[in-house]
Formats: structure tokens, sequence, C-alpha cells
């Protein structure tokens, strides 16, 4: 194994990783927390993934940490944080209505999953994410700026397991009736990141009835409507 302070690399590991892990924007803020809150007595970095040859992507690791004298389970997977956005489309003689986005989610095994357009941050910052997220998953045509975006909150999505949080947006959008059949049933997405999207707009009262979707969907309706 490869020995970094106390940090240990499983030996199925690229060597030429080990670095990019290291270096990793996500691996490194976990590290400093469980540096600054736990007994941190070694990490092993059981496995990981590049995106490409400029992200690192998912670091599993294990920790041996204690916190008040006690171990506490240290397996996670780090993939660093993301962002969302509920589009509220405003229409005269229509009520609200939003955008969701129909996509292949491998982990749930749902080749078309229901939610609200997301991505991670790689690096960036909650809003410009946020703005990119919208011109790639739901198109450029729709003019949203920075000074446009409303935080509703930040939560952890799976904290028993996994270091991500969310940041939780919503704009409100004026838009003509042919802007909204439009985005309907629009594709979207990177081909060169597998992404294949598919555009829904519905009203945005049947948000909570689509089905069964993510945590960041439900969250982001019901913080909007406790605003208004």
């Amino acid at each position: 194994m490869t020995q970094t302070e106390n940090i240990s690399f499983a030996p199925g590991i690229d060597a030429t990783l080990h670095d990019r892990v290291l270096d990793a924007p996500h691996f490194r803020r976990w590290y400093q927390g469980m540096r600054e809150r736990f007994t941190l007595r070694h990490v092993l970095v059981r496995d990981a993934i590049a995106f490409d040859a400029h992200r690192m992507g998912f670091i599993l690791v294990e920790a041996d940490a204690l916190h008040d004298g006690h171990r506490v389970p240290g397996i996670a997977l780090l993939r660093g944080d993301s962002v969302s956005v509920l589009l509220v489309l405003k229409c005269p003689g229509y009520p609200d209505r939003t955008v969701v986005t129909c996509e292949a989610r491998v982990p749930v095994a749902r080749p078309d999953l229901l939610a609200l357009p997301a991505g991670m941050l790689d690096g960036g910052a909650f809003v410009s994410t946020a703005l990119r997220e919208l011109s790639e998953e739901v198109g450029a045509d729709l003019q949203v700026r920075a000074q446009d975006l409303v935080k509703l909150t930040d939560v952890w999505l799976s904290p028993g397991g996994c270091d991500e949080a969310i940041g939780l947006y919503y704009t409100e959008l004026h838009i003509t009736e042919p802007q909204a059949r439009a985005l309907s049933d629009r594709q979207t997405g990177l081909a060169r990141e597998n992404e294949y999207i598919r555009l829904h707009v519905l009203d945005l009262s049947d948000l909570p009835h689509i089905g069964m979707t993510d945590a960041k969907t439900l969250l982001s309706w019901h913080m909007y409507q406790a605003r208004r």
C-alpha cells in the first residue's frame, strides 16, 4: 500500500489516481472535517473512479475513527456536492407550471426517473453550477440570471453513507405559452457524458404526485409552497 500520513490506498487502485484523490476538493473537505471533529486514526481509500482526465469522481473510503472514545461506522462514499433548481413557469391564463427531467438512473434501476434539473458542483460554486445545469438540461433559451435564483436550503441527502449535500434553489420565470410548449418533450443533455434527457412540463401542483421521485424534488416543492 502507498502511505501518505495516515492515508493508505488499496492495492487495486491505479497509482496514477493517488494524487488525484488526495487533491480532490470533496476528499480534502471530508478529510479536514474528520480530523477536526473526530479522532481519526487511519483512512483506507478502498476504490476511486475518475470521471475523466480533469474530474475525480467517486471515492470509497473506510475511516478508522473515534468519537467520545467510541469507534464509529467508517464506510463513506465521497462524491461532492450538487445543486438543483425548481423552475416556476408563470404564464398569463395558466396555472403555475414547472419542468422535470426524465432520465435513466442506474443506481435505482429506473430508466425513466422524473426529477428536478440538477447537477454536481465539480469544484464550482452553487449558483454558477445551477445556471450551467439549467442551460445543459433545460436549454439556453431560458434566460435565467444569477440574481433570479433564490436559495431554499442546503441538505445532506444520505449522511449515513454519502457526503453529498445539495443546494436547493428556485426561480420564477414569466414566459409565453409558445415558450412553454417548446419546452415540453424537449430532448437535452450532454451526449459526451451519456446524458439523454427528455423534459416534461407539468402543473406545479402536480409535482408531489408524479410517483416515486427523489428527495430534492419533493423538498423543493414543499419549501417553495411554505414561502408563498
